[in-house]
């Protein structure tokens, strides 16, 4: 009998890691930054590994295809397709590869997100990446730039 209820206990309390680890892990997943950077035209903000990012302004705040590496951990890295402006105006047909890099691990509001965006785009479709810069500019993507 005694074996029984160390069975039973033991089950119990596996269950009940179980559904602690559970959900736990599961509102520890990161967003990129809040939905209300990028309100009310904006994309991909406040959701995690976003595909396509799109803070509401003209084309060039705007990125497709991003394929994440490393979400959850205190640095992301994500390569995407973004239009960029040629040199004396408009942009260039054809996207440029970009880089982008999500840090500053927090929380917007209660949710857990990566609260930096930063992106290195090259001069030209094909051309070599520049330096690291902050998307759009914000110090935070957590609240709108405005």
């Amino acid at each position: 009998m005694r074996q029984i209820r160390l069975l039973f206990a033991l089950i119990l309390a596996t269950f009940a890691l179980g559904a602690l680890a559970g959900s736990a892990g599961a509102a520890a997943i990161p967003t990129l930054g809040a939905k209300a950077f990028a309100a009310p035209y904006g994309k991909g903000f406040g959701t995690a590994e976003p595909k396509e990012i799109f803070n509401g302004g003209d084309p060039s705040g705007s990125v497709r295809d991003i394929k994440w590496t490393g979400w959850g951990n205190p640095s992301a890295i994500g390569y995407g397709l973004n239009p960029i402006f040629k040199p004396h105006g408009g942009y260039y047909r054809k996207p440029a590869r970009i880089e982008l890099r999500a840090t500053a691990l927090g929380k917007c509001g209660k949710q857990a997100a990566y609260t930096k965006l930063e992106v290195r785009i090259p001069k030209k479709p094909g051309g070599k990446l520049g330096k690291w810069m902050s998307w759009s500019g914000a110090y935070t993507i957590c609240k709108p730039p405005f």
